[in-house]
């Protein structure tokens, strides 16, 4: 089953952008919701000072750590409530994973140390590993300044790449994306997942594991 890019869990911003009597508009805007016919995206009220009608083309416009995907969409409604506006956009099926993406997302259990310059350290399991970065959930929320620093990952490898890689491990400057509280899945109901992304990878460790991803989905 292919999996629209909004559903990415490393995806840093989304913008939308229009243009309303020849002035441009653009918007930064959160992630609410997805069927399968529209997305629900919303704003801050006092960021949106003219909300775009209905069937107004828009720009819409997602980073993610692993790229950044733009597609026009139409506007199918959009309305205020007290504290934000809500849009409701036609969905761009066209982003897909399995055309878009330039790697891979896999289920991948690997030991992972981030360190802080206080001393502060996470050490958890990754529930699954990019060329870009690195999930993985927690019975724990962390204290919301790690979000605005950047700590040292390491990663230690899986046997089979101890060739490639003799420290058997990877050492990268690490930072933190998003979180989200698990409410769907008995399984780790009431845990977070974390997504981190790497900073300065070196290519040749992009390339090791690109190579592991590519061999795991083979």
């Amino acid at each position: 089953m292919r999996h629209n890019i909004l559903r990415d869990p490393l995806i840093n911003n989304i913008f939308i952008s229009y243009t309303d009597h020849e002035k441009k508009r653009v918007i930064e805007v959160l992630f609410r919701f997805m069927d399968t016919h529209q997305i629900y995206l919303s704003a801050p009220r006092d960021k949106v000072l003219v909300k775009p009608q209905k069937k107004t083309t828009v720009t819409l416009k997602v980073y993610s750590i692993d790229g950044v995907y733009k597609s026009n969409v139409v506007v199918n409604d959009s309305q205020y409530s007290l504290d934000e506006v809500l849009f409701e956009l036609s969905l761009p099926r066209i982003w897909e994973f399995d055309n878009l993406r330039s790697s891979s997302r896999n289920r991948v259990s690997l030991d992972i140390n981030i360190k802080y310059n206080d001393g502060f350290e996470i050490n958890a399991v990754t529930y699954d590993l990019a060329i870009g970065g690195i999930a993985f959930h927690t019975k724990d929320k962390f204290p919301e300044m790690y979000e605005k620093f950047t700590g040292i990952m390491t990663l230690k490898l899986p046997q089979d790449m101890w060739l490639q890689n003799p420290d058997g491990k990877l050492v990268v400057e690490t930072a933190f994306v998003r979180y989200r509280l698990e409410e769907n899945d008995e399984k780790l109901f009431g845990q977070y997942l974390y997504c981190y992304k790497f900073i300065n990878m070196p290519k040749e460790n992009q390339d090791l594991i690109r190579g592991f991803l590519i061999q795991k989905a083979g």
